[in-house]
């Protein structure tokens, strides 16, 4: 059932998986990191 060659299709799955993945892995990053500066410029403009 189960064939042990790849081919050209199950590849690019594979890479169109990994290209996802990884995409959503820097996006989680930048808005981990974009996070406290959103919440301080927020803080400081409500107590103005």
């Amino acid at each position: 059932m189960f064939t042990k060659t790849k081919t050209k299709l199950d590849k690019a799955i594979l890479l169109s998986i990994a290209a996802m993945l990884a995409c959503n892995v820097i996006v989680m990053a930048q808005q981990l990191t974009s996070a406290p500066h959103f919440a301080v410029t927020h803080a400081s403009a409500e107590q103005a």
